[in-house]
């Protein structure tokens, strides 16, 4: 075995990009990350840097991963941390750690002393990034994680713990929760509070309005970073045809101006399920209820829609988002960020 690291070498780049349809053939619940291409091009314009790296038995791969460093995602002292992105491999621990560590060679003779790596992230939280460690039976969720069941089991073998957790709750009986919320749109919408969908008309204004509202609301999440805008809009390109603008909710104040906003998607898979991809308000509003208050909204349009199931997808485990299901949902799928020093 040996291993060939590169960064924008097109005949390796290829072989690198392809290497998922090949190792996933037989795996229906593969989703292609359609970013990978895009990401890993040369661009100027990228304050990250990366270096790629292949294991190859004569010339078949074994496995690749990508050793990244965003100067804007740091710790709390302020140093970068190191990533392992587009980690795909075969079930060998060998193979694995030999990916790894060549790749953890070149971060460290970037990095100063004490970073500690996370994995796995490709280039930030906007992003893929976590692996599934629960769930493996349910069908992928539009920009969920996916990995063979064995990921984990290499990754802590090779040094890496749990930083955090993540999980994907199923709603099954709507009714309850919009009884609790009932109160709060009642009241938000008597103080002038009101909702509107995503406008077909104006779809270059609407996305720059969802990129604003998407920064003011996840700015205090782990491990969060800015995005540029363009890139923002090149994330959800592959939504834009699939986009119901009933299911894309912004809530207004008595101002008229945007505080939070909703974006769910028709599960491709189960007719009958939609999944809440996104979820945010503004933090000055957030102990008014207005939170509550677009989710009752929210639910009784897909109550319209005739959805029976509802999953809320990709929320951290302990934070207010885990807990606005009330304790209803059921833990469908569960998600790790794993890290280890350097």
């Amino acid at each position: 075995m040996k291993v060939v690291d590169f960064d924008f070498d097109s005949g390796l780049l290829k072989r690198f990009l392809d290497f998922p349809r090949h190792h996933y053939v037989s795996d229906s619940n593969w989703i292609p990350d359609l970013a990978e291409p895009r990401l890993l091009a040369k661009s100027g314009s990228s304050p990250t840097t990366w270096r790629n790296f292949l294991v190859m038995d004569k010339d078949e791969i074994l496995g690749r991963v990508t050793a990244l460093i965003n100067p804007h995602l740091c710790d709390e002292d302020n140093r970068p941390y190191a990533q392992l992105g587009f980690f795909e491999c075969v079930d060998d621990l060998g193979v694995s750690q030999l990916l790894v560590e060549k790749a953890a060679v070149w971060l460290r003779s970037n990095l100063p002393n004490g970073a500690s790596i996370l994995a796995p992230m490709n280039f930030d939280t906007w992003h893929s990034y976590r692996l599934r460690t629960k769930g493996f039976s349910e069908p992928t969720i539009f920009m969920e994680p996916y990995n063979p069941p064995y990921y984990p089991t290499l990754i802590t073998a090779l040094g890496f713990n749990p930083t955090s957790r993540y999980v994907t709750k199923t709603v099954n009986d709507p009714q309850p929760l919009m009884k609790a919320w009932e109160v709060h749109h009642h009241h938000a919408f008597s103080q002038g509070y009101c909702v509107r969908s995503f406008d077909l008309g104006e779809p270059a204004a609407e996305m720059s309005l969802i990129y604003r509202l998407a920064l003011g609301a996840f700015r205090d999440n782990l491990f969060y970073t800015d995005i540029p805008e363009d890139e923002f809009r090149a994330l959800y390109a592959s939504a834009a045809g699939r986009l119901d603008p009933d299911l894309f909710l912004f809530i207004l104040d008595p101002q008229g101006e945007p505080v939070g906003l909703c974006f769910s998607i028709a599960d491709h898979r189960q007719p009958n399920t939609v999944n809440v991809k996104t979820f945010g308000i503004l933090p000055h509003v957030r102990s008014e209820g207005v939170g509550a208050a677009l989710a009752y909204e929210v639910y009784r349009r897909f109550q319209a829609k005739g959805f029976l199931r509802v999953n809320h997808c990709l929320v951290r485990a302990g934070n207010r988002a885990d807990k606005f299901d009330g304790g209803l949902g059921e833990i469908t799928r569960e998600y790790i960020l794993y890290a280890r020093s350097l």
